[in-house]
């Protein structure tokens, strides 16, 4: 049997619980923004204000779609659809929309010159309709984004100190008692 001398080393818990909050910390801060909207979130009066209104604005006349027909205008060669697609928006300005019967009277126009126009035409209006949902859909990400910055910030850097200290801890614990263990 070996006797081993008694060792004055002492081993501190605080150094591993101190890098566990730290590392905790971050994790609960980077958490602040990677978890999803909860349903609280989502069903606050100025959530469901702000995220219906971008919804509205889809269909209204504004930056994005007066790039899109400036970028028709400056073409030297117009096709009829093009022309006509040009023509819906002439002296519209932001918050304006087209008018359904507008858009009917220039579909059966066209539909009476050539079904090759007609065609050019919608995917026009389709086009323009991505174009503004996928700003839509920037838009409401970038609120979600605010939202998640309004998250109070010491809640999740105090749960995740804490749940770092409490691993660390027990990690510390257990390597410890396995090294005293195994000689």
């Amino acid at each position: 049997m070996v006797v081993e001398a008694v060792s004055n080393k002492r081993h501190s818990i605080f150094i591993p619980v101190a890098q566990g909050a730290v590392v905790g910390a971050a994790l609960g801060y980077g958490a602040k923004y990677a978890l999803p909207l909860t349903h609280e979130e989502k069903n606050s009066d100025e959530y469901i204000k702000v995220s219906n209104k971008i919804n509205r604005e889809k269909t209204q006349f504004n930056v994005r779609t007066e790039k899109f027909v400036n970028s028709l205008k400056a073409k030297e060669d117009k096709t009829l659809a093009e022309d006509m697609f040009v023509k819906l928006f002439n002296g519209m300005k932001e918050g304006d929309t087209v008018k359904k019967s507008d858009l009917r009277e220039a579909l059966k126009s066209l539909g009476e010159e050539s079904k090759e126009q007609l065609v050019a035409f919608k995917k026009l209006c389709k086009k323009s309709s991505l174009i503004a949902e996928k700003t839509a859909k920037q838009c409401l990400n970038a609120y979600n984004l605010v939202t998640k910055h309004i998250r109070p910030t010491g809640f999740f850097l105090t749960a995740g100190a804490v749940t770092g200290a409490v691993i660390a801890a027990a990690h510390d614990v257990l390597k410890t008692e396995v090294q005293t263990m195994s000689k």
